[in-house]
């Protein structure tokens, strides 16, 4: 695998990156030298593993496109294309959509065997392979469908209209509640609403008295770069969860969900 073509490109140091700012899209750095390259290899020289992650993808973004059809005037047709889905850089755990019509989902075999270990820590996993195997569900179905709801609000909104009005917080919470919502919508609330709360359970068991007290959007803003390091983002990794639970608890109809995205007032 050539790294020069498989990678974000990371021209400064890891010290000078952790300045960077992060662009709404979760676990995604941008600046300070640490920028995403769109010098992606095409779908057909990826790896099998990696063409394997990009088809669960597009299948997760495809149930959630025709349910915007069939509620909407509006589509994410755009990123419905294997070339959109960006799964090949290396050593970095993240999920993103920054309004440009890429889906950026880290893929588990372009993770180090450190980072593989450290995520069984957070979800306290009894093996790498059932960390493997939760880790494929979270991000290339959760994550990215996450991400796909970001598409919407950028086609509703446009992406310049959403960094000047929005926070990253509520961006965020708005992407987890609506997936919980599409999956209600769509029959899956059982598999994936428990199969979240149950990956979130030990993070929380563990992460709470750290991060409780500073869950909310000013704190996110002011230390987006130390809770989204990209080697350990542990403490974006909390903020999801908390975001599910207000999410389980907060989610409406589908429909309703998508026309208030549609019509979101200002922060």
């Amino acid at each position: 695998m050539e790294h020069s073509a498989r990678k974000l490109m990371v021209a400064a140091s890891r010290r000078e990156w952790r300045c960077a700012a992060l662009a709404l899209g979760a676990w995604l750095l941008v600046g300070c030298g640490f920028t995403v390259t769109s010098d992606r290899p095409p779908y057909a020289d990826l790896d099998q593993k990696e063409k394997d992650a990009v088809d669960v993808i597009i299948r997760e973004l495809t149930a959630f496109n025709a349910q915007i059809k069939a509620r909407t005037k509006y589509s994410i047709d755009e990123v419905i294309d294997k070339e959109r889905i960006d799964v090949s850089f290396e050593g970095l755990i993240f999920s993103a959509n920054i309004g440009d019509n890429v889906i950026h989902v880290a893929t588990w075999e372009n993770l180090s065997d450190e980072q593989r270990t450290t995520i069984q820590g957070w979800w306290k996993c009894a093996t790498l392979a059932a960390t493997e195997q939760s880790y494929k569900k979270f991000f290339y179905q959760f994550m990215a469908l996450m991400q796909g709801v970001k598409q919407y609000m950028y086609k509703a909104l446009t992406p310049t209209w959403l960094f000047q009005h929005r926070t990253l917080f509520s961006m965020e919470k708005d992407s987890v509640r609506t997936s919980l919502a599409h999956y209600a919508a769509v029959g899956r609330s059982a598999e994936m609403w428990n199969f979240v709360t149950a990956l979130c359970a030990p993070v929380k068991a563990q992460h709470t008295a750290t991060y409780e007290p500073n869950f909310n959007k000013q704190y996110l803003a002011a230390h987006v770069t130390e809770l989204a390091n990209p080697e350990n983002p542990v403490g974006y990794m909390y903020f999801i969860c908390r975001w599910v639970d207000l999410g389980k608890a907060e989610a409406m109809d589908l429909t309703v969900e998508l026309n208030w995205l549609r019509d979101l007032p200002l922060p």
